[in-house]
């Protein structure tokens, strides 16, 4: 089993040569050009000589360097399935929250696949961005970075719940239903964000972050901003309605949305 982190390891000494190769050739080239500017072109020379050394030891280092990163196989990392066992393990080790197999997983609010084919291998997606990376706890640490950036923002479930409630009235109007039941969140969504191309702006995962957060303030928050009319949500079971989790790791599927009636 290859192991990145082991690689790291093993790269560490090669690159502190070619850093110290590269810092010995910086420091010679500014002396040469100070004694050129002095007029010390005796001292200038033997810099020189001591210079052209110093070269060709940084580039017998810097091809070291880059053979060990060759024997490194990115291609069978994938395939093989060591990446995304480490990318797990890196997660876990984070108490990152993983749901899915097979290379495609939620890390709410995220979407990650894992291209480990003969076509794509090294591919790694958050949502609809690549990232440029095939080390596990990099990527471990941006979905941990990019969960807590999310959930630090500042968020008005007041706003959210007028307009989730205005798009659900709009949907019981245009299809008969009597405002007050129970209709599912996904047709809701569709209703609040009609076109398309507006839904890759504000996707499913983006939705379930805004109901994952409103949830989480209770009962309280679920008051519509403009009309000051109360609603409520229902949920299901496992698999069921839209999969929400909170900041501190607590899960719930939301299924429907409705106003809450009166005599409640």
């Amino acid at each position: 089993m290859q192991q990145y982190e082991a690689l790291i390891e093993n790269l560490k000494p090669l690159q502190k040569s070619v850093k110290d190769g590269a810092a010995a050739t910086v420091s010679a080239q500014k002396k040469i050009a100070k004694d050129v500017e002095t007029g010390n072109l005796t001292e200038a020379k033997k810099l020189i000589s001591g210079l052209k050394e110093t070269a060709s030891q940084l580039i017998h280092q810097t091809e070291a360097l880059e053979e060990e990163l060759n024997r490194f196989d990115v291609q069978d990392y994938f395939i093989s399935g060591d990446f995304t066992q480490q990318l797990l393990k890196a997660c876990a080790d984070r108490g990152i929250d993983v749901k899915g197999e097979k290379g495609v997983y939620e890390m709410f609010p995220y979407k990650i696949r894992v291209v480990g084919d003969d076509e794509r291998p090294g591919e790694v997606w958050m949502d609809r961005k690549k990232v440029q990376s095939c080390r596990p706890a990099f990527v471990a640490d941006t979905v941990k970075k990019g969960q807590e950036k999310l959930f630090a923002a500042k968020f008005d479930a007041s706003v959210f719940v007028s307009e989730l409630a205005e798009a659900y009235e709009v949907f019981c109007v245009r299809n008969g239903l009597r405002i007050g039941s129970a209709q599912s969140l996904t047709k809701i969504y569709k209703a609040l964000v009609p076109m398309a191309r507006s839904r890759k702006e504000y996707d499913m995962q983006a939705f379930a972050l805004d109901l994952s957060r409103t949830y989480a303030e209770g009962p309280d928050a679920w008051v519509s901003k403009t009309t000051g009319k109360r609603y409520k949500f229902g949920t299901g079971r496992e698999g069921s309605g839209i999969r929400v989790l909170s900041s501190t790791g607590v899960e719930a599927y939301i299924t429907t949305f409705s106003l809450v009636n009166a005599e409640e």
